[in-house]
């Protein structure tokens, strides 16, 4: 009966202790942690310089501007154009000019990175035209292309070994 007992006391007071610990409450502590994203810059980078080669006139020289990119790390949902504008052709020995007009550019398919849909239209010299246009953005993107530019030389041009123009990539 001792055995009986003992064992009795023993499930009581082990009762009466886990009663008295589970009123007790837990105890916890929250942070609320808060976090800023940066936005990053919008750019655009391209070759410095591209040759049509020599070219006879009435004939059609092309080249290609490899590698032209467009990196958006401002981590947004805008999307973006970028535009090409062209100068006319003008020779320093002859103070020439084969007009800006004369000369094409066609964008090819953007390679992208990121979430983005990018649209490639062609351009001709002059004024500036968007030549790839991104939509759809959303987050950090990158988009990469090769401009092929064609330059139809006038019948009536004068020879000269230094015609030049300025191709400018621009991205808003």
């Amino acid at each position: 009966m001792k055995k009986s007992t003992l064992l009795s006391t023993a499930a009581i007071t082990g009762l009466v202790a886990a009663a008295a610990f589970s009123g007790q409450a837990a105890s916890a502590a929250d942070s609320t942690m808060t976090v800023a994203v940066a936005a990053g810059s919008l750019s655009i980078s391209a070759p410095t310089a591209g040759d049509l080669g020599s070219v006879a006139p009435g004939s059609t020289g092309t080249a290609t501007l490899a590698g032209v990119e467009v990196t958006d790390a401002r981590a947004g949902t805008v999307g973006w154009p970028a535009t090409v504008a062209i100068s006319d052709f003008t020779s320093a020995t002859l103070s020439e000019t084969i007009p800006a007009t004369n000369l094409s550019y066609a964008p090819g398919v953007a390679a992208t990175t990121g979430t983005a849909t990018v649209t490639a239209a062609p351009a001709t010299g002059g004024t500036a035209s968007a030549v790839q246009t991104a939509t759809d953005v959303s987050g950090n993107n990158t988009a990469t292309w090769d401009g092929t530019l064609d330059l139809t030389v006038p019948a009536d041009a004068l020879a000269a070994p230094d015609y030049t123009a300025t191709v400018t990539h621009s991205v808003a």
